[in-house]
């Protein structure tokens, strides 16, 4: 299914009516977090209530509004507390790295502890992980890990350019064979796309799921 708008897609992918969503991405900046504050935005619109978590950020600024927590925050109408992003760590690396430069350690259960287990049917918990679907994000495992332990419906980011369906589609296998479930995908196109190129279609050769690109970001 390829949508036309984000409302639709996020009709299509089932996201319009479920409880929650975890968002991963195919690498590291490849758009999650700007992604992430237009679904924000457009659940609002809905009706939704939407609870945003980023249980761990590394390359922590001093400037709150250039963090991807506090954009987050930011699109849910909500001032940046340490419930949406507990887990601050300046270093520039992946997360537990990022930890043991800072004196500490960081594990799964914690970062899962963050988020809520129970809350009210207008609401939405919006989680968006670290890096890529297999980025380190705690000492104990991997964003997969931390997907499983939440399973939240899942919502990946690519940057739409040459050599992303290779990553999608192994993104794809890995999220199906931990039994997970893979609402949707958006690719982001951060750049002016080759002449010729059209990642959606191509993909959707592969994937019956709802595909939405993205505007430059």
């Amino acid at each position: 299914m390829i949508a036309p708008t984000l409302a639709q897609w996020l009709d299509d992918s089932g996201m319009s009516t479920s409880n929650g969503v975890f968002i991963t991405g195919t690498d590291t900046g490849v758009g999650k977090t700007w992604v992430g504050t237009q679904l924000i935005r457009v659940m609002r619109v809905l009706g939704r209530e939407v609870i945003p978590r980023k249980p761990v950020e590394s390359g922590w600024v001093s400037d709150l509004k250039q963090t991807d927590a506090w954009q987050l925050a930011d699109a849910a109408g909500l001032p940046l507390d340490n419930t949406i992003c507990p887990y601050r760590f300046t270093a520039a690396l992946a997360p537990p790295r990022a930890a043991r430069q800072a004196g500490t350690t960081l594990g799964l259960q914690q970062l899962a502890a963050t988020c809520p287990t129970r809350w009210e049917t207008r609401q939405f918990l919006h989680v968006e992980g670290a890096g890529g679907f297999y980025s380190p994000i705690a000492h104990d495992g991997v964003n997969a890990d931390l997907a499983q332990i939440l399973g939240l419906p899942i919502i990946l980011v690519a940057e739409d350019r040459v050599g992303c369906m290779n990553h999608v589609l192994l993104i794809a296998e890995a999220i199906q064979h931990r039994a997970l479930r893979l609402a949707g995908i958006i690719l982001n196109a951060r750049q002016t796309p080759i002449a010729g190129m059209d990642n959606r279609h191509d993909l959707q050769q592969y994937l019956d799921i709802p595909i939405m690109q993205f505007p430059c970001a």
